[in-house]
């Protein structure tokens, strides 16, 4: 290792802490915070006069968020590319090039939501709030499973109540998809009692058709979902807390580095002599 690559990588170790910086993370949060401001502004036909002052912020905003992830990836030096493995960095990324693409004419409204992408930075400026974007991006395979067996008792209970009640209430359970319609309202326990009245009224035994379908989807269905839920977000925190038990490398870490490098060389040249 060479003075060159020792130099290189205290640099980099610098501006790693420049990035870790409490201080700087709150700026840039503070940034996006400016940028959300200005999109709301925006809104306003009222100060359209402003348009050129909007302009100016978003420019600011893009070249903060330039030399920010500029920073980091100079921060993993040797390995630039380990900047790019951690999800949310490579989300930061992905925003700066869409917003380096000059979106113009019918493709205007593109360029305002990419304004709007700039705003969900807000997760990634928080540990806590990424743990919990972690924690639903990692529940998202067993969310897709959970939602399978919801659509498969969406998918019994809605030919069943075809089947039942089609003649007695036609405007709910007219159709396969209109008791689809009809079985979301009852999970959402929304005024469904008014639609069980109608059934009950014929026959009082269809009252077990609807509190079945709410304890199985509501009380059994949904609780699997927040369990699922529950037990990625401890795996989330687990993980940010494994995070900040790593000591980070210190000064005087590197300058003993440095020292013990030196004497190597000094014992080569006096071997060399």
């Amino acid at each position: 290792m060479n003075l060159v690559t020792i130099k290189h990588r205290m640099y980099s170790r610098t501006i790693k802490k420049l990035v870790d910086n409490p201080k700087f993370n709150n700026f840039v949060t503070a940034v996006i915070l400016l940028q959300a401001a200005s999109l709301a502004l925006e809104t306003f036909q009222e100060l359209d006069m402003y348009h050129i002052l909007f302009e100016s912020i978003n420019i600011f905003v893009i070249v903060v968020f330039i030399v920010e992830a500029s920073l980091k990836i100079f921060s993993t030096y040797p390995n630039f590319t380990l900047d790019f493995k951690d999800g949310g960095n490579l989300f930061d990324f992905s925003i700066i090039v869409l917003s380096l693409i000059p979106f113009s004419g019918g493709y205007s409204m593109i360029a305002r939501l990419v304004r709007l992408l700039r705003v969900t930075r807000l997760t990634s400026t928080s540990k806590e709030m990424s743990a919990v974007v972690m924690t639903v991006i990692k529940s998202i395979p067993s969310m897709i499973n959970i939602l399978l067996l919801l659509l498969l008792v969406f998918f019994i209970f809605g030919i069943t109540g075809y089947h039942l009640f089609n003649d007695i209430d036609h405007q709910h359970w007219g159709s396969l998809p209109r008791s689809f319609l009809t079985l979301f309202e009852i999970l959402t326990l929304e005024d469904w009692v008014d639609i069980m009245y109608i059934a009950i009224d014929v026959n009082p035994l269809y009252g077990i058709y609807f509190i079945s379908f709410i304890l199985i989807s509501t009380f059994v269905v949904i609780n699997i979902f927040i369990g699922v839920i529950v037990r990625k977000s401890e795996e989330a925190y687990k993980h940010l807390e494994s995070h900040r038990s790593i000591t980070p490398i210190t000064q005087k870490e590197i300058l003993d580095e440095i020292k013990g490098i030196r004497k190597k060389i000094d014992d080569l040249e006096s071997k060399l002599s």
